[in-house]
């Protein structure tokens, strides 16, 4: 016949490892629209072995390989080339001893940090591919290497599944059922979510970057705090059906039947899929966790972040509203009944840091509430991720909740309504990175510094401590050369770095504490700055500094970016800086004493355009401005 049959191939976007091959299967399902000899229901199958391919990765910890895939088909002696887009190789398993989630790539424990997605375009559901690419680069720069996509939000398009495919981000995949009992027993209703559930396994069956199915947010959580039995907490949808639909369409993705789910209860957090709220919304203290026992966080630490000061202006045309203005308490999260919203969570940990009542402070000082605000739920979960990525922890996993604000305000979004990174971005930035170096209270045993390499290659590096009191006073410091293997973790403790007695965690108390900040530094061989760390042993609440001298230097590079270098010789805060019309690459870091900090401002527009930045810090009480023409 004269006739070109349209084929869709359904192959699996991993293969099957068999000793050093790999091996796909493919089906091809001809389907002819325009001739009588219809080939109805016909599949043509094969398998190809090919030895030695390159695999995929996270892109924390290797390159995210994808390779294009054609299929040559002869019809009547000729042969016709059909385009099946991209292939990507990778083995998928999730280690389950001991109530343990660990995802492991291709034989490695890869620890998975990120945030629950949500839309870029909530008219639309689905933002445009140019408007997902920038979303996505920004959380991969961020060391981000997992989105979920929950069950209270809406299927992604393919356009952003091949993204996280290129970009080497994995996807944890709700199915669209949240809090609700659905009628399963309802035969319609039943075919009508099970076509549902093929419909979306078959789309993305073929993306490397699908890394576990769910079936539901919350169900089992909603039944058991109604005080159910745990005979209802849960239906045979759920527990067989989705499960089967998994494993034939998308055999070797682990599924998981809701999240949370596993404990004695589903929202008991120490075993299996837990939704971490007890630093956050439970106001516990930071020390709980540590004896919390997450092994794998699929949702935690939602926090009403404040947003810039040119997103705060977008709600009320310009001016910044007072903090008991009636829109800004309407658009702080909350959860649905209950008498406190997230913003009450935030000032509560505002008292924790800095020692503040949070209410007397946003009544005598409201644009210094917004800047220590703005620093707070960072600081929180930086000290949090130390814990959960240091070599000793069970925790094998973070997602935060959530990535975007729809809306601007303070909301649970560690990006704004725009697109524009809080300051909570910044710090995970710095928490999540794949070589960083990270302080932990050990109380009676000091301080410990966890330093994580998560790339194949080993690292050799210069590990740097110092205390510092008064802002920049050093009355203790050493060094040490370091190796860390390839994508492994090196524990150290400051007491023997020093070789001697500081009481570097200020637990035994034998007077004054002897410093105010610690700083811990990761050096290359070269001397380039790898990742730094903070402890501040009496609060983050530290006197101003008067006479900082701060001073900094800023140039334009030939291809338009303008680099610029601070220096200081105190201790400065949280620095801060605005500027038009350019996008850091960092901000609200600390700065050590006579310690240089480079930064890199891209254009966001006119590269031609004149550079002015503001620098403040939270001790700070004068502003550095650099010009550039």
């Amino acid at each position: 016949g004269q006739f070109l049959p349209d084929l869709q191939a359904h192959s699996p976007a991993m293969g099957q490892k068999d000793g050093e091959k790999w091996t796909a299967a493919v089906d091809l399902q001809p389907t002819l629209s325009k001739s009588d000899r219809l080939l109805d229901g016909a599949v043509v199958s094969g398998s190809l072995t090919l030895p030695d391919v390159p695999l995929w990765w996270p892109h924390t910890h290797g390159k995210p390989v994808t390779m294009p895939c054609q299929i040559d088909v002869q019809v009547d002696g000729q042969w016709h080339t059909l385009p099946a887009g991209h292939v990507g190789f990778r083995d998928l398993r999730v280690e389950r001893g001991n109530g343990l989630v660990q995802f492991q790539v291709n034989g490695e424990p890869v620890f998975c940090r990120g945030a629950c997605w949500t839309t870029d375009d909530l008219l639309r559901l689905h933002g445009d591919e140019s408007a997902l690419r920038r979303s996505l680069e920004l959380a991969r720069d961020a060391g981000l290497n997992m989105l979920r996509v929950g069950g209270t939000m809406a299927y992604e398009s393919d356009a952003f599944y091949t993204l996280c495919d290129e970009l080497g981000i994995l996807v944890w995949q709700d199915f669209m059922f949240a809090n609700m009992d659905y009628p399963v027993a309802d035969e319609g209703f039943l075919a009508n979510i099970t076509r549902e559930a093929e419909h979306q396994l078959q789309r993305l069956q073929t993306h490397p970057c699908v890394a576990a199915y769910c079936g539901s947010s919350e169900i089992e959580q909603q039944a058991a705090m109604l005080g159910l039995p745990a005979s209802e907490w849960s239906n045979p949808f759920f527990d067989q059906l989705l499960p089967a639909l998994c494993a034939r369409w998308h055999a070797g993705v682990p599924y998981f039947r809701s999240s949370p789910s596993e404990g004695a209860l589903p929202f008991h957090v120490a075993t299996g899929i837990a939704h971490y709220y007890g630093v956050g919304a439970y106001k516990r203290p930071l020390a709980d966790v540590k004896s919390a026992g997450v092994k794998f966080a699929s949702e935690c630490l939602g926090f009403s972040h404040v947003p810039d000061p040119e997103t705060i202006a977008l709600m009320m045309d310009g001016s910044t509203p007072p903090a008991h203005h009636p829109l800004w308490k309407a658009r702080q999260p909350r959860d649905v009944g209950a008498g406190w919203d997230f913003e009450d969570t935030r000032d509560h940990y505002l008292r924790e840091l800095f020692g503040v009542d949070a209410v007397t402070l946003r009544s005598h000082d409201p644009e210094r509430y917004l800047a220590v605000s703005r620093v707070v739920p960072g600081e929180v979960m930086r000290r949090v991720f130390n814990e959960w990525r240091s070599p000793r922890n069970v925790c094998h996993g973070g997602i935060v909740w959530f990535w975007k604000d729809v809306w601007p305000g303070a909301g649970w979004g560690v990006v704004d309504s725009t697109g524009r990174p809080k300051a909570s971005y910044w710090h995970l930035k710095r928490a999540w990175s794949p070589r960083s170096v990270g302080f932990t209270d050990e109380g009676l045993d000091g301080l410990h510094m966890h330093v994580v390499n998560e790339p194949a290659e080993p690292l050799e590096a210069t590990l740097e401590f110092a205390l510092y009191q008064h802002g920049r006073v050093q009355v203790a410091s050493a060094s040490a050369p370091i190796t860390v293997p390839a994508r492994g973790a090196l524990t150290l403790s400051a007491d023997a770095l020093l070789g001697r007695f500081a009481d570097t965690s200020c637990a035994y108390r034998f007077g004054p504490p002897p410093y105010d900040v610690a700083v811990v530094r990761l050096r290359a061989v070269d001397g380039a700055l790898l990742s730094d760390d903070f402890h501040f042993p009496q609060g983050h609440g530290l006197p101003l500094q008067h006479d900082a001298r701060l001073s900094g230097s800023a140039e334009r590079m030939t291809d338009g970016r303008v680099r610029m270098t601070l220096q200081s010789e105190t201790f400065v805060q949280s620095v801060s800086v605005e500027c038009d019309g350019f996008v850091p690459n960092d901000a609200y870091f600390h700065l050590a004493p006579r310690t240089p900090r480079e930064l890199v401002w891209h254009p966001s527009g006119d590269a031609a355009r004149k550079f002015k930045a503001h620098v403040s810090a939270l001790n700070l009480t004068d502003l550095l401005t650099l010009r550039v023409d």
